[in-house]
């Protein structure tokens, strides 16, 4: 779509980035950062709740690797994103490619021989495999961010804290996921820990409607495809996503629910509270990556 003010010219909306590629930077962030804090939980000795949780993470991700292979425009030549004779090892594609493979292979080799029996393995190796998996996690939540980061056409994109917010936005759509995990086990100890995976949460999600502020502010007095974004989102069609969406369901209620009523409370309809407070931070991450994506506009740099 061709913006046609007269003020605005040279700002097209972007046709490449739909809803595969949000799916995507939401089930990459969010798995892998539900494997990091499931291996922290680990590292305490709290292995039930770990080992699903981090099951769920790798699971999270290869469904997302799933979603970015079908938005090829030839899905059966993925490959070539590692293999390719015309290689550029320096570009963000290629280092989120290895992120992603070196994730999930680590990640498996971490998980598989706690939950089989073919192979014991002693609890150094699967420490070692563990903080190697640690480490390409935090890698693949940020290039959740950096991939869209570096497009340099795209000015609402192209700023430094969009990846810490997709980070941010990560961590807390990990740790609402390993409180549903938490909840599902029905185990009273585990449960317990999940009380306290709610409120860290709930810390996350004051840093992260901080940052946000932040960020559209910033972005606000940006170049016109910056302004013309926000405008979108927070006054245009998006607005009802987002503001709706991502500061109303996925932030402000959630912390409401967490502050207002889990952190004082326990017993059943505390359950309940928590369940939809972290089905709500779920849906709002989701919606948040897909209200970036729709709001970037490509500034043509030879405008009338």
């Amino acid at each position: 779509m061709l913006i046609t003010n007269p003020t605005h010219y040279g700002l097209i909306e972007q046709p490449w980035w739909g809803i595969l590629i949000a799916f995507y930077l939401f089930l990459g962030g969010l798995g892998s950062m539900a494997f990091c804090v499931s291996f922290l939980y680990w590292l305490r000795g709290e292995r039930k709740l770990s080992i699903a949780g981090s099951v769920v993470g790798v699971v999270a991700v290869l469904i997302g690797i799933l979603a970015l292979v079908l938005d090829l425009g030839h899905p059966e030549r993925f490959y070539l994103v590692l293999l390719s004779p015309n290689l550029n090892v320096k570009s963000w594609i290629f280092i989120g490619s290895t992120f992603l493979s070196a994730f999930t292979l680590f990640a498996v080799l971490f998980i598989a021989p706690q939950i089989l029996n073919i192979i014991k393995l002693n609890e150094k190796i699967l420490k070692t495999f563990g903080w190697i998996a640690f480490a390409f996690g935090i890698g693949v939540s940020a290039y959740t961010g950096i991939l869209i980061g570096i497009v340099f056409n795209i000015p609402f994109w192209n700023a430094p804290a969009l990846p810490i917010i997709f980070m941010i936005s990560a961590l807390s759509t990990g740790l609402a996921t390993l409180v549903l995990v938490g909840l599902a086990l029905r185990d009273s100890e585990v449960q317990k820990i999940t009380h306290h995976l709610a409120k860290y949460d709930g810390f996350t999600m004051i840093f992260e409607l901080i940052v946000l502020a932040i960020y559209l502010l910033i972005r606000s007095y940006g170049p016109v495809g910056a302004i013309e974004s926000v405008k979108t989102i927070l006054t245009g069609y998006l607005a009802p996503y987002f503001v709706g969406g991502v500061l109303l369901m996925g932030l402000a209620i959630p912390i409401m629910l967490v502050f207002g009523y889990e952190v004082r409370k326990e017993g059943r309809g505390c359950v309940c509270v928590t369940i939809l407070s972290a089905i709500f931070v779920l849906i709002g991450g989701a919606m948040l990556r897909y209200v970036v994506l729709k709001a970037g506009f490509l500034q043509v740099p030879c405008c009338p």
